[in-house]
């Protein structure tokens, strides 16, 4: 009987413990399958002669800068990368206008507010003026991070917000893959 009366103390300690903890709110992400961003490029690399372990060793790194922890840079370095590849294996414009495209993809967000943008130029002219859209599900008043690069490189705005030259109605639905919605890399 001792033990039934220890056991309850305990049980009822532990209920009010827990109702006495505050509620914490669950953070909402936005992510996608990254390794679909770049897997349209990967096929196009490969038939323009580029080796697996090439076209791999380039496709690999540039979705995981897709990531929530890529830097603000990388998604643009990495489609760097994948124009020199082109550039590489004749200049092949398959793989210049889907990694034209893969710039533009929306980032991973942890916390749903937006991703900011690379405020530095490209080093392939190719990607001059092209910058990543938004997931439709960021909150639109906040950017994750230092707050720098609210606006793409020489813009004073962005209408609507989340928008980009191949998606210029709005942001992206959340977790799609920009190269299922758009053919060119800016909208005509």
């Amino acid at each position: 009987m001792f033990g039934l009366a220890i056991l309850s103390v305990f049980v009822l300690t532990a209920i009010n413990c827990a109702n006495a903890a505050p509620i914490q709110p669950l953070e909402r992400r936005i992510d996608q399958t990254i390794s679909a961003a770049t897997k349209p490029w990967q096929d196009a690399c490969i038939k323009a002669g580029g080796t697996q372990d090439k076209c791999s060793g380039v496709a690999v790194p540039a979705f995981t800068s897709l990531l929530e922890a890529g830097g603000v840079c990388d998604q643009q370095n990495a489609a760097d990368a994948m124009i020199d590849l082109a550039k590489q294996l004749g200049n092949d414009p398959e793989m210049i206008r889907l990694a034209q495209i893969f710039v533009q993809q929306p980032r991973n967000s942890p916390n749903t507010q937006q991703i900011p943008y690379c405020q530095v130029v490209p080093k392939n002219e190719e990607l001059s003026g092209l910058f990543h859209c938004q997931f439709s599900g960021s909150d639109f008043t906040k950017f994750s991070g230092d707050q720098s690069g609210n606006v793409p490189l020489g813009l004073t705005s962005l209408t609507p917000p989340g928008s980009c030259p191949a998606n210029p109605e709005g942001p992206v639905q959340d977790g799609v893959q920009l190269n299922t919605l758009v053919h060119d890399p800016i909208a005509e």
